[in-house]
C-alpha cells in the first residue's frame, strides 16, 4: 500500500485546507518543529481508516474554538496494483466514498471494505482506540510509544492469523492440549503453577509430618529437660550443703566492718584539713587587705610627686595664653573699625538700590492693574454668555432616563411595525373608473394597496361582501402591543411638550449643543479667570493699595546723595561688608579662643596647686607614720602564719593520700553486696531445689514415654504417603515439562519465519545479535556476544528506554515484511520515533530504514531535521504546503 496524495481541511489546527502530493513509494521524510502539525497528519491518517465517519466521538479533531467545522480527508493510494481515493467527511455533512477498482463505495460499506483489507475492525460505538487498530496499529507508531510493542501485537494477532495463514493460532490449538491440560490439572492438583510448590492432598500429607515431627522434637525436648533437671537438682543440692557449711557471708561482713572503721579514720583527718584550708583563706584575705593598704600610702607619695611636676608645667601654660590674648586683642579693634567703614557704605548703597527698586514696582504694577482690567472684561463678557447658555439648555432640557425610555420605545415601535407589515395580509386593488369598493370604512377608487393587519370587511357593490382575517396568529397581539406602546409613546411626550419622535430628536440635539456652548464657555471663564471673577476684582484693587504703598515708600526716602565716581556697587558694598566682618568674626574668634584657653591654664593652676596642698597636708599627717609601721608589721606577721598553715595543710593532704579513702570506700560496699549476693544466691538455691522437685513429680505422672513411641509409628506411616505423593508430582511435573517442549519446538517453528526476518534488522544494529520473541511473538530477550561492556543477554523490559524503543521500530519493519511476503498490504509511520536513540544508534538505524524502504512506504516524521539530513531523501518541511482551489472545486497542490 502507497499513499500517493493527501488531503486536509478544517481538522485541528489546520482550519484551511492543506494538501501534500508527490508521495515516494520509500521513505518520505516531514520535519517541522512543535505545534507544527506533524502529529496532526498521522491523525489524520488514522482518523481516515479508523474511525467512522458517523461517529460522535470525534471532537478532538475539530479547530479549537470552531463549532461549525466538518474535519475531511481525502487520501490517494494504490492497493495491490489498483488506485484508489478515500474521502471521508466528520461531525457536519458526514460522508464517506471510496473509490476503488473502477467502483464507488459508499458510508459503512467503504469502512468495512477497507478494515477487511488494511487488517483492522471498528467499535461497536464510541471512538475507535488501539485495540481495534489490528495490524495498521503494530505498523503505525504513534508519538512516544515506539518502545511499546507487546500490546499492539495483541491486538492485531486476530488480523495476523488471517492474513499469515493462521500460523500464530496455531500454537494455542492441536490435538496434544487437551492431554496437556489434563496432565496439567493432576499436576496443578499436587503443585502450585507457578513456583512449584506442594498443594492440596501432598501439602496436608507434608504439614502433617512436619507436625508430628514438631511434635515429635518437643517430647524429646521434655524428656531431655527432665533428665537435666535431675541432674541440676543434685547438683543445687551438693551446693547448697557446701555454702551452709562454709557461711562465706559471716567473713565479708567481718571485712567489710573493718573497711568501714578505717574509712571513718580517714575521713576525720579530712574534715581537720577542710577547717585548715578555711583558715588559710581566711589568712589570704587578711594578706590581701594589708597589700592593699601598704599600697595606698606608696601611692600617695607617688601622686604628691605629680602633682608637683602639674604645677610647674600650669603655670608655664598660663604664661604663654596670657601673651597670645593680648596680641589678638590689637588685631580685634583693627579689624572693628574696617567693619564699621564697610557699613556706613553698605548703608549707601543700599539706600540707592531700594529708590530704584521701587520706582520699577510702581510701573510694573500700574501695568498690571491695565491688563487686569481688560481680562475683567473679557471675563464679565464670558460670564454673562455663559449664563444665557445655561437658560437656553435648561428650557431645552430632556432627562436622561426619559429620553433612554423614549427612544426604547421608538426602536420598539419600529421593530413592531417592521414585524406588522411583514405579517400583514396586502391587498392590491384596480377599480375601474367610476366604480368603487368599501374596505371597513374608507372607500377605494383607482389602484392602491392595504395592509391588512386585523380582521375587515370588504364591501363590493352590486356583487356582496368578502371578510378578510390575516393569517398571522400573533397580529392580534402585535396590533395590541402597538397601540399601547404608542399610546404611553404620546403620553411621554406631551408630558415633555412635545408632539412627535422628530420633535423630541431635534430637542434632544439643541440641548447638546446648549450643553457644549456651556462646556465652551465655562473653559473660556476657568482660562480667564481660574480662581473666579470676584478674585480678579480683588486683585486689581490690591494693585491699586500696592501702587500707593510704593509711592509713600518713594516719597519717605531722603533725597538722593550726589553721585560720586568711586561709589561702589550695593552688592560690591555688600561683598566688601561681608569680608570685613568675616575678617573680625574670625579675629574674635581667635580672641575668645585664646582668652578661653587663658582661662583654663588659669583653672589647671589652681586646681595643680590646691591638690597639692591637700596631698602635703596628708603626707603631713601626725599618725601616717604609726599607721604605716603598724600595717608593715602585721603584714610579716601574717605572711608567717600563712608559711606555717601550709606546711600542716601539706602534712593532712598527705595522710589522706596514702589512706586512699576511695579505695575504702569502694571496699567496703564490695564486702557488703558479696555478703548480700552470697546470701541470696543461697536463699535462691533453696527455691530453686524446692521448684524442680515438684516439676520432676509432675512430669513423671505425664506417661512420656509412651506418648513417644505412639507418635514415631504415625510419623512413619505419614511420611510414607508424602513420599508417594512426591513421586506422582515428580513425575506429573516432568511429563508436563516434555509437552511443554513439543509445543516450544512447535512454536519455534511457526516463529522461524518472523525471527528470520528480525535477526536480518538487528544484526544492522547490532552483529552477532539475536533478539528472541515470546511466546506471544513480541520481543522477550536480547542476546549480545562478545566481551564489549553491553554484551550478554538482558531482558526486554529492563533495555534503556532508547534501546526498546529502537527493538519495538525493527520488530515491526519485520512483521511488514512478513506481511508482503505473504502478499499484505503494508505502510510503516514513524512519529517523532527514535528520539532517545545515541548518535552511534541513530546511525545504524538509518541503515535499517534505509533498507526496509526498498520494500515498504515509511512516512517519517521529525522535530530534528538535523538528525535526518544524510537519510538519502528529501526533507519536505510542512511550512512548504498549502492548497489553492483548482476549476471544478479540486484542489492542486500549491508550487
Amino acid at each position: 500500500m502507497n499513499i500517493t496524495r493527501l488531503r486536509i481541511e478544517q481538522l485541528r489546527k489546520f482550519r484551511a485546507p492543506i494538501e501534500i502530493g508527490d508521495f515516494d513509494e520509500g521513505l518520505n521524510l516531514f520535519v517541522g518543529p512543535n505545534e507544527a502539525g506533524k502529529s496532526t497528519i498521522a491523525a489524520a491518517i488514522r482518523a481516515a481508516f479508523f474511525e467512522r465517519h458517523r461517529s460522535g466521538s470525534v471532537e478532538a479533531l475539530r479547530p479549537w474554538g470552531d463549532p461549525s467545522a466538518s474535519p475531511s480527508i481525502e487520501i490517494d493510494f494504490t492497493l495491490g496494483g489498483h488506485t484508489a481515493r478515500l474521502r471521508k467527511r466528520f461531525l457536519h455533512q458526514k460522508r464517506c466514498e471510496l473509490d476503488i477498482d473502477g467502483r464507488t463505495l459508499d458510508g459503512a460499506d467503504a469502512e468495512d471494505h477497507l478494515a477487511a483489507m488494511l487488517g483492522f475492525g471498528f467499535p461497536g460505538r464510541g471512538e475507535s482506540n488501539a485495540k481495534h487498530w489490528g495490524i495498521p496499529g503494530l505498523l503505525w507508531i504513534e508519538q512516544g510509544m515506539a518502545q511499546e510493542i507487546g500490546e499492539p501485537v495483541a491486538n492485531a494477532a486476530d488480523h495476523l492469523n488471517r492474513a499469515l495463514g493462521d500460523a500464530l493460532g496455531a500454537v494455542a490449538g492441536g490435538v496434544g492440549d487437551a492431554v496437556r491440560e489434563r496432565v496439567a490439572a493432576e499436576r496443578n492438583a499436587l503443585l502450585t503453577a507457578s513456583r512449584g510448590e506442594p498443594r492440596g492432598d501432598y501439602a496436608q500429607a507434608l504439614a502433617r509430618a512436619d507436625a508430628l515431627r514438631r511434635e515429635i522434637q518437643a517430647i524429646e525436648a521434655t524428656l531431655d529437660s527432665y533428665r537435666g533437671k535431675v541432674d541440676r537438682i543434685a547438683a543445687l543440692r551438693a551446693e547448697y550443703e557446701r555454702e551452709a557449711a562454709e557461711q562465706p557471708w559471716v567473713a565479708m561482713r567481718a571485712q567489710e566492718r573493718k573497711t568501714i572503721a578505717e574509712l571513718e579514720s580517714v575521713q576525720r583527718i579530712e574534715r581537720e584539713l577542710r577547717t585548715e584550708q578555711d583558715t588559710a583563706q581566711q589568712l589570704e584575705r587578711r594578706h590581701a587587705l594589708l597589700r592593699e593598704r601598704l599600697e595606698v600610702f606608696a601611692q600617695e607619695e607617688r601622686e604628691f610627686a605629680a602633682r608637683a611636676a602639674a604645677c610647674e608645667a600650669a603655670r608655664a601654660a598660663q604664661e604663654s595664653a596670657l601673651a597670645a590674648v593680648a596680641s589678638w586683642q590689637a588685631r580685634r579693634e583693627q579689624a572693628q573699625s574696617r567693619v564699621d567703614a564697610a557699613a556706613a557704605a553698605l548703608a549707601l548703597a543700599r539706600r540707592e538700590d531700594q529708590r530704584r527698586a521701587s520706582a520699577g514696582r510702581v510701573e510694573e504694577l500700574r501695568a498690571q492693574r491695565v491688563q487686569g482690567e481688560e481680562v475683567l472684561r473679557a471675563a464679565e463678557a464670558e460670564q454673562a454668555a455663559l449664563l444665557v447658555a445655561r437658560r437656553h439648555a435648561a428650557e431645552t432640557e430632556v432627562r436622561e432616563e426619559d429620553w433612554r425610555s423614549l427612544r426604547d420605545r421608538h426602536a420598539r415601535l419600529r421593530e413592531i411595525e417592521i414585524r406588522l407589515t411583514a405579517a400583514a395580509t396586502r391587498v392590491r386593488y384596480d377599480i375601474e373608473s367610476g366604480r368603487s369598493i368599501q374596505v371597513g370604512d374608507t372607500e377605494c377608487r383607482g389602484a392602491g394597496e392595504r395592509l391588512i393587519v386585523a380582521p375587515i370587511v370588504v364591501t363590493v357593490p352590486g356583487v356582496g361582501r368578502i371578510e378578510i382575517a390575516p393569517g398571522g396568529a400573533d397580529l392580534a397581539e402585535l396590533r395590541s402591543e402597538l397601540d399601547a406602546l404608542r399610546a404611553h409613546q404620546d403620553a411621554a411626550l406631551r408630558a415633555l411638550g412635545l408632539a412627535s419622535w422628530e420633535d423630541a430628536e431635534v430637542r434632544q440635539r439643541q440641548y447638546r449643543e446648549h450643553l457644549a456652548e456651556c462646556a465652551m464657555r465655562e473653559a473660556t471663564l476657568r482660562a480667564l479667570a481660574p480662581k473666579g471673577i470676584d478674585v480678579l476684582r480683588a486683585a486689581l484693587a490690591e494693585a491699586a493699595i500696592r501702587i500707593g504703598q510704593e509711592e509713600a515708600i518713594l516719597a519717605a526716602l531722603p533725597p538722593p546723595a550726589d553721585a560720586a565716581a568711586d561709589r561702589p556697587s550695593a552688592a560690591q558694598a555688600e561683598s566688601d561688608e561681608a569680608g570685613a566682618r568675616t575678617e573680625r568674626d574670625a579675629v574674635a574668634a581667635q580672641w575668645n579662643q585664646a582668652g578661653l584657653a587663658a582661662a583654663n591654664a588659669q583653672a589647671a593652676l589652681d586646681a595643680a596647686e590646691r591638690e597639692r596642698r591637700v596631698l602635703r597636708s596628708r603626707l603631713d599627717a601626725p599618725d601616717r607614720a604609726e599607721r604605716l609601721r603598724k600595717a608593715q608589721d602585721e603584714w610579716h606577721d601574717v605572711n608567717a602564719e600563712r608559711a606555717a598553715l601550709a606546711r600542716k595543710i601539706e602534712t593532712l593532704r598527705q595522710a589522706i593520700d596514702a589512706a586512699r579513702p576511695e579505695l575504702l570506700a569502694q571496699d567496703a560496699a564490695r564486702y557488703r553486696a558479696s555478703a548480700e549476693t552470697a546470701e541470696r544466691a543461697q536463699g535462691e538455691r533453696r527455691l530453686q531445689i524446692a521448684a524442680l522437685e515438684s516439676e520432676l513429680a509432675a512430669l513423671g505422672a505425664q506417661g512420656l514415654d509412651e506418648r513417644h513411641a505412639d507418635l514415631v509409628r504415625e510419623h512413619e506411616q505419614v511420611s510414607r504417603h508424602a513420599a508417594a505423593l512426591r513421586r506422582r508430582a515428580a513425575a506429573l511435573d516432568h511429563l508436563l515439562e516434555l509437552l511443554d517442549a513439543r509445543r516450544t519446538a512447535f512454536t519455534q517453528r511457526l516463529r522461524a519465519p518472523l525471527q528470520r526476518h528480525l535477526d536480518r534488522y538487528v544484526r544492522m544494529l547490532f552483529p552477532q545479535a539475536v533478539l528472541e520473541l515470546g511466546d506471544d511473538f513480541a520481543p522477550r530477550l536480547l542476546i549480545r556476544p562478545g566481551t564489549a561492556p553491553e554484551a550478554g543477554s538482558a531482558d526486554f523490559a529492563l533495555l534503556s528506554f532508547g534501546a526498546r524503543e529502537q527493538m519495538g521500530v525493527i520488530s515491526r519493519l519485520a512483521y511488514a515484511d512478513l506481511l508482503k511476503e505473504a502478499g499484505r498490504p503494508t505502510l510503516i509511520m514513524l512519529d517523532d520515533a527514535l528520539v532517545h536513540s545515541d548518535a552511534t544508534r541513530l546511525e545504524r538505524m538509518k541503515r535499517v530504514l534505509f533498507d526496509a524502504a526498498t520494500r515498504h512506504q515509511i512516512l517519517l516524521f521529525s522535530c530534528h531535521p538535523e538528525n535526518w539530513r544524510d537519510l538519502g531523501v528529501r526533507q519536505r518541511s510542512l511550512e512548504d504546503f498549502g492548497t489553492i482551489p483548482a476549476a471544478g472545486g479540486a484542489a492542486m497542490p500549491r508550487p
